[in-house]
């Protein structure tokens, strides 16, 4: 006769901002608050939160290099018209 296995304590994590769990911040006095924390502590409870931080991100480099002179020197036409396209990519990784 095998004797039950102990069973093991359940480690729940607490927003640092909140000290609500993860799943109950929205629910919480300010989630915008905690969606920093949300992004980098549990991206996998909140998809939305990081697709929108990488938007934001994306459009704020997109700003950054609209906003870059770049000097025209180059021998091909694109280069020396000073123009660039820059297409950024950010992919998400659901590793496990």
């Amino acid at each position: 006769m095998a004797l039950a296995e102990k069973p093991q304590p359940v480690r729940v994590q607490y927003c640092a901002v909140c000290s609500l769990p993860p799943e109950y911040c929205e629910f919480g006095p300010d989630f915008d608050k905690c969606k920093p924390w949300l992004i980098q502590n549990a991206p996998d409870l909140y998809p939305d939160l990081l697709n929108e931080a990488n938007e934001k991100e994306a459009d704020k480099v997109a700003d950054k290099l609209q906003s870059t002179g770049i000097s025209a020197g180059a021998s091909d036409g694109a280069a020396s018209s000073g123009h660039f396209f820059f297409y950024i990519v950010f992919l998400q990784c659901e590793c496990d």
